[in-house]
């Protein structure tokens, strides 16, 4: 099943356009679609948009990035608890 489909704010974001994760890159669309409603979404996404020290990576066209935004978006307004467990975890006592 499609992003556009499961995602029914993303679809209305998408309006007539197609989804470029939809028909690009599936197995990014499919790893979003998993992680959907879990707090693992942020992890995920976390590790697509930051490029670590050592690595080389061509990186994803500005289309693939607003989408991938925008759902990040999305799943913050839908799943709020989600975001502010995984920050409370994240922050590093002095």
């Amino acid at each position: 099943m499609s992003l556009r489909k499961s995602i029914k704010e993303f679809n209305a974001i998408l309006g007539n356009k197609e989804s470029v994760l939809d028909t690009k890159y599936q197995r990014v669309a499919e790893m979003i679609r998993l992680h959907w409603g879990y707090k693992e979404f942020y992890i995920y996404i976390n590790k697509l948009l930051v490029v670590e020290k050592g690595q080389s990576r061509q990186g994803f066209p500005l289309e693939a990035l607003e989408e991938i935004y925008a759902l990040q978006e999305i799943h913050e307004q839908l799943f709020p608890h989600l975001k502010k467990m995984l920050d409370s975890r994240l922050v590093i006592a002095p």
